[in-house]
């Protein structure tokens, strides 16, 4: 029953589709650590989300609570007022139903980098680049970049910037969502404004 009344939000959070096929910038060496200015607690100013970092970890989550009525959401088989909790995939939820309504509340956590299972840290150009292990020859790659009090997390997220990377590149299939650019071509991309699909966070502690 969670699985259905949380679908929508677990693919909304998983759809991003740009890949890489080497880590970021290529030929940079790799970082031992993520500094130790860098570490902390930190909250969205856009949204919901909160973001740690530890020396070798950073973690993203949100939390949010929502109340429908029972008949805008599948809920066969359920009688009577009643508790779920439980862990579905990376999602802890809590819905609770009373009369004809619903009341969910739900945690998602999204592991962005974690140097234990493999994922690469560089840094180049005054930002740190995230590359996680998507696959052997597939990387998501996210930057991290220091500003006052807080930082900022970057991604490649719109149809320009998509576009800009396949004229950079030479690639010339509409379909493919997979690069390997250069650390020149990449440096390029940074001048116009690339990974500009950005979240803000303030450091809380």
């Amino acid at each position: 029953t969670g699985s259905i009344i949380l679908a929508t939000f677990l693919l909304s959070s998983c759809g991003d589709t740009v890949r890489f096929e080497s880590p970021q910038p290529e030929g940079q060496s790799n970082e031992k650590r993520i500094p130790k200015r860098l570490v902390g607690q930190y909250s969205s100013l856009n949204n919901s989300l909160k973001l740690t970092i530890t020396d070798r970890l950073i973690i993203r989550n949100s939390i949010a609570a929502i109340s429908d009525k029972i008949d805008t959401v599948d809920m066969k088989g359920v009688n009577g007022d009643t508790t779920y909790s439980g862990v579905d995939n990376q999602v802890k939820f809590d819905i609770r139903i009373k009369g004809d309504s619903t009341f969910q509340r739900w945690s998602y956590y999204d592991t962005i980098f974690d140097a234990s299972r493999g994922d690469i840290l560089r840094k180049f150009k005054g930002r740190y680049f995230l590359n996680e292990r998507v696959s052997a020859n597939s990387w998501r790659v996210t930057t991290l970049t220091k500003i006052v009090n807080g930082v900022t997390l970057g991604t490649v997220g719109t149809t320009e910037e998509i576009d800009k990377l396949r004229e950079l590149t030479d690639t010339n299939s509409d379909s493919t969502f997979s690069f390997r650019p250069t650390k020149r071509e990449l440096k390029k991309f940074l001048k116009e404004n690339g990974f500009n699909d950005k979240d803000m966070f303030i450091k809380t502690k």
